[in-house]
């Protein structure tokens, strides 16, 4: 159990060095888990956990400015009235129809979309009226759902922020942590008492992710709207051949 400590300690900091920029930890954090022998309503249950260290980050997306608070908020209550949706399926599903479930989910997760033109590198005008905010609700309700089932929608979540609220890139990654944080919170109030979490690996990808969060958050903006939509593109990339391969 100590090696596994170790290595889900050093992964879980690597992933969410970029992770906490683009989203799509879950897509490598879930596999490895189940790799490891967990059941995946326990593997679920410890990514969440371990997901709760992103909330850190937060805290310095908001020193740099790029905390749309207003919005976040506003879209986090239905990530978590989604979550709850997702998290409950997590409790009664038997896990041989949730481990082929996951497996629907990844292939889903790769987007359909090339970006294109200057998208995500400024902030674009975009009038934020009734009608596009009950759509907002709508998708994030259901965003919500999946992640709260699989916890591996943050590049969905991303295209969320990007393509129909106009955000930047380093706004995206700031302003999404709301919606992962209610996420994360509405998970974790129905896996602990149920006893899903694996608690010795949960605490070490909560460290690991915790250091490699706060690094990425730190940077961000050094690192600048351009890398991080390039790195948004590998890790979709990524995604898709790691489904299309292996």
């Amino acid at each position: 159990m100590t090696i596994e400590i170790l290595i889900v300690f050093f992964v879980t900091l690597f992933v969410r060095l970029w992770s906490t920029l683009v989203g799509g930890g879950g897509s490598i954090m879930i596999p490895m888990l189940l790799f490891m022998g967990l059941p995946p309503s326990q593997a679920i249950a410890t990514n969440r956990f371990s997901g709760a260290s992103n909330m850190l980050t937060i805290i310095k997306f908001n020193q740099l400015g790029l905390v749309k608070w207003k919005l976040g908020l506003f879209l986090a209550i239905f990530s978590g009235i989604g979550a709850g949706i997702g998290s409950f399926f997590v409790l009664t599903l038997d896990n041989a129809i949730m481990e082929k479930g996951i497996g629907v989910i990844l292939i889903l997760s790769v987007p359909m979309l090339l970006l294109k033109g200057k998208l995500g590198l400024e902030e674009r005008n975009v009038k934020i009226t009734r009608l596009r905010n009950a759509g907002g609700a709508v998708m994030m309700t259901i965003l919500g759902a999946i992640g709260g089932f699989f916890s591996s929608t943050g590049v969905w979540f991303s295209y969320v922020f990007l393509y129909y609220y106009g955000l930047s890139f380093l706004q995206t990654a700031g302003t999404r942590k709301l919606s992962g944080a209610a996420i994360v919170l509405v998970s974790l109030s129905m896996f602990i008492p149920a006893g899903l979490v694996v608690w010795p690996i949960a605490l070490s990808m909560f460290v690991g992710g915790g250091i490699g969060g706060w690094i990425g958050a730190k940077y961000s903006k050094q690192l600048g709207n351009k890398w991080i939509r390039n790195i948004f593109a590998v890790v979709v990339l990524g995604s898709a051949l790691r489904i299309l391969l292996f």
